[in-house]
Order: structure tokens, then C-alpha cells, then sequence
């Protein structure tokens, strides 16, 4: 869904897209305010569904990421939109095959490696859903999935109405709280060999 098809879905539940089939303008009793505050609205559904029920995954190639050089180790700072990483794992290619590699540690919003760590380090990462503004153009694709997008409209049309008319919040508040607790992440598997820690052969 675009940011335009959601901001006309939304105005279209709360009766203020059109009167008699005309489009109403933005001057109109409160669409200017309506319109100003879907960005922000649309923000905070989209946080709130990306740090909870439906998340947003995301990689980076540490090669790429801003660095700090120290005597034995290098600092890799977290990519800007990281949420949270995953816990499985660096990811990288040997052999033609992917292997996970765990000789590193956190340290606050950086990834600390020793220098002969594996080349083409890969981050895997929950990231934070992309910002929109009032300057964002309409044809602009929403982060996530569809079904998220269905549940913004109703978080967006309920606190549009919030002050005005809190019957009406309500049942949209309601609507998305029950849209939301169907999303689902999707689960698959990965095959990953494991390793003979303890040098045993038979």
C-alpha cells in the first residue's frame, strides 16, 4: 500500500474523503488538521507494529557499516535503522555454503570483531520501519506488509478521532487491536551443520 492509498482509506472511514461524490477540499472544516496529522500517526502504528508483533528484517555487509581501528580489534557501529540483531550469528559464505560465524560481542550500538575475523561478515537485523513527513510523496510504498498496512488504517482513523468523536475511536481502536493480534511473523528453517566440539570420530 502506498502512503496515498492509506491516507484516503483513512479519511474515507472517518466520512472525511468526499460530500456528494466531490473530493473535499483541503481547506475544509478540519482536513487540514486531519491531513497534518496522519504522517505522525502513521509513524507511531508503523513503530508500534515493527517493535512488537510483526518485524521488519534487514541486513548489512560489515564492510559497509562506519568503523573504529583499535590495536587488536575493529568496532563496527550499528546501521542508523537497527532495532534489535539477530541472536543466530554473523552470516557469511565458505565453501559455497553459508556458515554462521559467533566470534564477536556487542558493545553498546557497535559489533567488536578481532582483527582475523572471516571476511564478508554479514549482519542480520529487526530494523525500524522508514519515517514519513509531510513532505512524502503519495506514490511512496509503505515499510512491511500488506496486512500491517490494513491495521495502520484503523490505528491512524482511531486517533484521528480521539477528541472528536470517542465512540468511533473506539470501535477503530478496537478493530485494529483485533487485526493486530492476528499478524503473524513467518517461520522457516535453516540447515546449519553441526560441528564435532568435541574432536570425537566414529
Amino acid at each position: 500500500m502506498t502512503y496515498g492509498e492509506l491516507k484516503k482509506r483513512v479519511l474515507q472511514l472517518i466520512f472525511s474523503y468526499s460530500v456528494a461524490g466531490s473530493e473535499i477540499p483541503a481547506s475544509y472544516n478540519n482536513q487540514t488538521d486531519y491531513l497534518a496529522m496522519i504522517p505522525g500517526m502513521v509513524n507511531n502504528g508503523q513503530m508500534d507494529i515493527a517493535t512488537s508483533v510483526k518485524r521488519l528484517p534487514a541486513q548489512a555487509a560489515l564492510e559497509n557499516l562506519e568503523t573504529v581501528e583499535e590495536n587488536w580489534r575493529t568496532l563496527y557501529k550499528l546501521p542508523s535503522d537497527c532495532w534489535m540483531p539477530f541472536t543466530g550469528g554473523l552470516l557469511y559464505e565458505r565453501n559455497r555454503q553459508y556458515e554462521r560465524y559467533f566470534g564477536y560481542r556487542f558493545i553498546g550500538n557497535a559489533i567488536e570483531l578481532k582483527r582475523n575475523s572471516p571476511c564478508g561478515l554479514v549482519l542480520e537485523y529487526w530494523k525500524y520501519p522508514e519515517m514519513i513527513d509531510a513532505d512524502t510523496p503519495d506514490s511512496t510504498e509503505l515499510d512491511n506488509t500488506p496486512d500491517v498496512h490494513e491495521c495502520l488504517v484503523f490505528y491512524v482513523a482511531a486517533h484521528l478521532l480521539a477528541y472528536d468523536d470517542p465512540y468511533r475511536y473506539a470501535i477503530f481502536k478496537n478493530m485494529y487491536e483485533e487485526r493486530m493480534s492476528r499478524l503473524r511473523e513467518p517461520v522457516w528453517l535453516e540447515p546449519q551443520h553441526i560441528w564435532n566440539l568435541y574432536s570425537w570420530h566414529g
